[in-house]
């Protein structure tokens, strides 16, 4: 598709739908982990419809657990750090077009730097966590 291309209204929409779907991918991914952190750590209280960076960090340290894991996800999580981010722009991408110039956002190089950054993440994680090597 051309850039000239997304000046019609059909290739707008699909266009859209495509990020929105990437952007639901990204944070489901992210939502993947957390379970598996979760598990792992076994941690206890999180109900499975309230699982949240923040949540997972709470129970981290309310059981003394992954303090290094803690703060890596509290560092992705913070206010404009890429995770923040991409969940600010599912937000925008409800009311909004992440398309238009008002999200001034340039989409390829943007989302191609976000899943460098989320794989690079969820590495780190691993590489650094054996529980969740296995």
């Amino acid at each position: 598709m051309h850039h000239g291309d997304l000046l019609s209204k059909d290739a707008r929409v699909s266009a859209e739908m495509e990020l929105d779907s990437l952007i639901s991918q990204i944070i489901g991914t992210v939502d993947s982990l957390l379970f598996r952190i979760i598990d792992k750590f076994q941690l206890t209280g999180i109900r499975k419809n309230r699982i949240e960076i923040p949540t997972v960090i709470s129970g981290l340290s309310a059981e003394s657990k992954g303090v290094e894991l803690a703060k890596e996800l509290q560092d992705v999580n913070l206010l404009g750090n890429w995770y923040w981010k991409i969940e600010d722009l599912r937000n925008y991408s409800l009311s909004g077009s992440l398309l238009s110039p008002e999200a001034s956002l340039d989409v390829i190089p943007y989302f191609d730097k976000t899943l460098v950054q989320l794989k690079e993440f969820i590495k780190n994680i691993i590489t650094k966590e054996p529980l969740l090597q296995k």
